[in-house]
């Protein structure tokens, strides 16, 4: 039990923190002209719902099976989380923006603990001896 609460209470303040990151904490560029980074900072917001609604799950569900695959669910989002701003979307292409200088680092911190976390769970839930409960 007490695994299952910290673990999904860890997870569910780092999903916050996703959705929190490019909306207020590091705001993303607030222009007319939408730029790569307003279209990143939409589509973590969506992840950051799954991962606050998963995390919820997984304070519900106490099947260690169960919540070792939410963990794992939360490690691939966090893959995602970090390769929307790098890869996959992009942001402003100055360096001098703030998408570049405070959101992109703190989403490069949260989507690591994030993974580290869920990984973690994940690998412990499977490991651990015996079947049922929590």
């Amino acid at each position: 039990m007490k695994n299952r609460v910290i673990i999904s209470a860890t997870q569910l303040l780092l999903g916050v923190l996703v959705y929190l990151i490019p909306t207020s904490l590091f705001a993303v560029c607030k222009g007319e002209m939408k730029m790569a980074c307003y279209y990143t900072k939409q589509a973590e917001i969506g992840l950051a719902i799954i991962v606050i609604l998963l995390s919820i799950a997984s304070l519900i569900f106490a099947d260690k099976k169960i919540r070792a695959g939410i963990s794992i669910s939360l490690s691939s989002v966090a893959i995602i989380i970090l390769l929307y701003p790098l890869k996959l979307i992009g942001l402003c292409k100055m360096d001098t923006m703030p998408c570049r200088i405070g959101t992109l680092p703190a989403r490069i911190v949260v989507s690591f603990l994030l993974f580290a976390v869920s990984a973690a769970n994940a690998v412990y839930l499977l490991k651990k001896k015996g079947e049922g409960n929590e």
